[in-house]
């Protein structure tokens, strides 16, 4: 997107296309004609352009109540992040969706736009491994530390190694210390997780946990 600015001198907004794909406009919130720029094809953003058009069309009031509950969840001091733990079919994704897209659309409104990367563990170990063929590793796990926003979407589904056990450790970790906001889903519970860790790989697995237990909202959902 091209540095323009409205007549007015003012930052311009950011607007959709039919595409769901982000364009600066050429006139700021005060001058901008949302008739002219609807005729030629864009709108107000109301979808982050990588959430999958599946859940566009998410109904709130279907959604579990306690998914419902946490749709207006921000992060509040240390405790910044929040997980959803229950078994498949009661939403969880699609609320995490609703969440990421409220988080995008504050800042649309501010004409900025979130830098967020939601993954499914499947991803993510894909990415990790990828990595080392790649010798990007530390720039993605860094990557992953740094984002803005984090969503690890089913974690319990990759297959533990050691050093998907690390780099896990190393990415919840960091994010809690400084704050930065991750969301997690996941089928199991924090003793449940822990069983999935190796022998040698114990302690980090009671680590982790006791990060998720000291800095996230945990939700329930039964």
């Amino acid at each position: 997107m091209s540095d323009i600015y409205c007549d007015c001198g003012s930052k311009p907004i950011l607007v959709s296309g039919s595409d769901f794909k982000l364009y600066r406009w050429n006139k700021c919130r005060k001058c901008v004609d949302w008739n002219y720029a609807k005729s030629q094809g864009m709108s107000e953003p109301t979808f982050p352009t990588a959430m999958p058009q599946v859940f566009h069309d998410t109904k709130i009031e279907l959604l579990h109540p306690k998914v419902q509950s946490a749709l207006n969840w921000k992060p509040d001091g240390d405790k910044s992040g929040l997980i959803f733990h229950g078994t498949t079919g009661l939403g969880k994704t699609r609320g995490i969706w609703e969440i990421v897209r409220k988080m995008w659309l504050a800042e649309i409104q501010k004409d900025k736009i979130l830098q967020y990367n939601f993954l499914t563990m499947r991803k993510l170990e894909a990415k990790i491994s990828s990595s080392f063929a790649n010798q990007t590793h530390e720039k993605e796990i860094d990557g992953l530390i740094n984002v803005e926003l984090l969503v690890l979407d089913d974690l319990g589904k990759e297959r533990l190694t050691s050093r998907m056990a690390t780099d896990l450790f190393a990415i919840i970790d960091e994010r809690s210390i400084a704050r930065r906001p991750t969301i997690i889903s996941t089928n199991f519970t924090g003793s449940t997780l822990i069983d999935r860790f190796d022998a040698k790989d114990k302690e980090t697995g009671v680590a982790m946990i006791r990060r998720l237990k000291d800095y996230y909202h945990i939700v329930g959902i039964t």
